[in-house]
């Protein structure tokens, strides 16, 4: 039975006490926006500095509350001997302590719930939980942990790695590079000979043309009577060809043609119809059906003619609104070309979002989950955001600003940098801002996530032990990391597990996976959002939004991986004992 004492919850709630780098566990008597108590099996001796970390079982509300012991009290009469640690907090704002009292509040309605009958009740209250206040810090920082493994605390030390896996840090740095030696993404697509000619090529080259034909006729149709030769839609996501290599995804005859064609070709394509998405149920009940359309210029294309990108992006817009379409989501290189949708404001009649909020959400969800799974301090580590001064980015620095004890931001745009280490002036930590990439080796934690289409991360930019997400649309880690570096683990951020969604079209992805960007749009559809909802930069509490709605449709973290694949338990635990060696 949960009851409250005055502004404190008399609760036991699982934490991770850690002890200026040593962790403990514990379980806690009481706690409040000001102070907390708990019992362990660790004394520590008045005015020892700490940080508590809640710990759900399976989720990790990595919500840390520093802190300074106030008592120690010895509970005789228990074997092992058991201590009462008494903790002050430091002085929190009027809105930091609305936002903890919401969380308490939440959790005291969960616990009280837990004396409920019915497997019904108990499983409701959870939903409850993480979806009344999606606002709250609970709500963004318990986590979708998609592997069945505790937090790890530091190994005994006679428990060693399995031989099969290579010890964390044996493997020695390659010789730095300078960041300016940029690594295309992906060579152009080059003409494969007549050898894999074959009829049913020609066949499949018939019908598509036929449907490029039927898109732009489309176009200049009454939406009325575009929507007879399409099937009707709620929701839209666009995208594009990050390079001339994704361009046979939809068009496999594309493989026969030299890249220069492939390339004139798609320089003067109208948008088009990728695939529908089947699978999605509004909050009613309802089932509904969105399309993937393609505004079709690669990336490079879009940086070399921006203003036709601008143009072809519209243009895609225009063709979702045909359709039927109620909102609009921006993928990758879309958004960044139009300012994060701002240019197309005014423009257009639907709503539009650019799925950043969702985005930042999940790169920081991978951190809190990659941390707590390789015995990661937060509170003592260093981050590194790699275009922090743009959307995804900002969000990600303004979240973990609160979370670690230094926070490097790199980008290139001075003034918006200069502006996000302004704001973020009086956080937990210590921010600084830089233009130099090689301040990267410095982090603990990385987070990639500018608008560059080209490789900027290599295995000589990381610590050993360092965190890698990549949260960029084209990517801007190398993909040779993860062979060349088994001491670090890279992770390729902003994948959402989505049960029962189907998009019919090759993301690279497993069946019931989508891309954080897709996934909004998809949330979106689903609660009947009305409008805009994202433009210009993530607000982060748009994110923690976007974590609730979707957590109430199934959706949650997809389990890491990387260019190699799925990352194993295995693989996270050498991380882990690694860090105690």
């Amino acid at each position: 039975m949960v009851h409250t004492i005055t502004d404190r919850l008399a609760i036991s709630v699982p934490v991770i006490a850690d002890f200026q780098g040593t962790l403990s566990r514990g379980v806690t008597q009481d706690l409040g926006p000001t102070c907390l108590s708990f019992v362990t099996d660790t004394p520590s001796p008045v005015g020892t500095s700490l940080s508590v970390l809640f710990h759900f079982g399976r989720s990790v509300a990595y919500m840390p509350l520093a802190g300074r012991v106030t008592a120690v009290t010895e509970d005789a009469d228990i074997s092992p001997a058991q201590f009462r640690l008494d903790i002050d907090l430091p002085s929190l704002s009027d809105t930091e302590r609305r936002v903890l009292e919401s969380a308490f509040q939440e959790l005291a309605s969960y616990l009280d719930s837990l004396g409920a009958s019915g497997d019904a009740a108990r499983t409701a209250a959870r939903a409850e939980l993480v979806t009344a206040n999606p606002r709250s810090i609970l709500s963004l920082f318990i986590s979708d942990n998609p592997y069945a493994l505790p937090y790890h605390l530091p190994f005994v030390a006679d428990e060693a790695p399995r031989a099969s896996a290579q010890p964390a840090g044996s493997v020695p740095l390659p010789s730095a590079t300078s960041p300016s030696e940029q690594v295309p993404v992906a060579a152009p697509i080059r003409a494969t000979g007549a050898e894999n000619f074959s009829w049913s090529l020609v066949g499949e080259g018939l019908r598509l043309t036929a449907q490029l034909l039927r898109d732009l006729a489309i176009r200049f149709l009454p939406g009325p009577v575009a929507r007879l030769f399409v099937t009707p839609i709620t929701f839209a996501f666009i995208g594009h060809p990050r390079t001339l290599e994704d361009v046979p995804r939809k068009f496999p005859f594309a493989r026969l043609l030299p890249a220069h064609v492939v390339d004139r070709w798609f320089r003067y394509q109208w948008p088009f119809v990728a695939s529908y998405i089947t699978g999605l149920t509004m909050t009613d009940g309802t089932p509904t059906t969105g399309a993937m359309l393609i505004s079709p210029l690669t990336t490079e294309q879009m940086i070399r003619n921006p203003r036709l990108a601008r143009q072809r992006v519209l243009e895609t817009v225009h063709l979702a609104e045909k359709m039927g379409a109620r909102i609009a989501g921006l993928g990758a290189f879309t958004s960044i070309v139009t300012r994060d949708g701002r240019d197309l404001e005014g423009k257009v009649h639907l709503g539009l979002t650019t799925g950043n909020p969702h985005s930042a959400a999940i790169a920081v969800q991978n951190v809190l989950e990659a941390a707590a799974l390789t015995n990661l301090s937060l509170p003592h580590a260093t981050a590194a955001i790699v275009g922090g001064a743009g959307s995804v980015g900002s969000a990600c620095a303004k979240t973990l600003a609160r979370l670690v004890a230094r926070l490097v931001v790199i980008d290139i745009k001075k003034d918006a940098l200069q502006t996000l280490v302004a704001d973020l002036a009086g956080q937990p930590a210590a921010v600084e801002g830089t233009s130099n990439l090689d301040r990267v080796r410095e982090a603990d934690i990385v987070i990639a996530a500018t608008n560059n289409p080209y490789i900027l991360l290599t295995a000589a930019h990381l610590k050993p032990g360092a965190i890698v997400i990549d949260a960029a649309q084209p990517k801007n880690v190398s993909e040779e990391i993860p062979r060349q570096r088994p001491d670090v683990i890279v992770i390729e951020s902003a994948v959402v597990q989505t049960p029962g969604i189907d998009v019919h079209f090759d993301l690279d992805l497993a069946p019931g996976e989508a891309l954080g960007c897709l996934s909004e749009t998809m949330i979106l559809t689903a609660i009947g959002w009305h409008g805009h909802y994202s433009l210009g930069k993530a607000d982060p509490s748009l994110a923690a939004h976007m974590i609730a709605s979707g957590r109430a449709l199934g959706f949650h973290l997809a389990k890491f991986r990387n260019s190699t694949g799925y990352i194993t338990g295995e693989q996270l635990q050498t991380i882990a004992r690694a860090r105690t060696t």
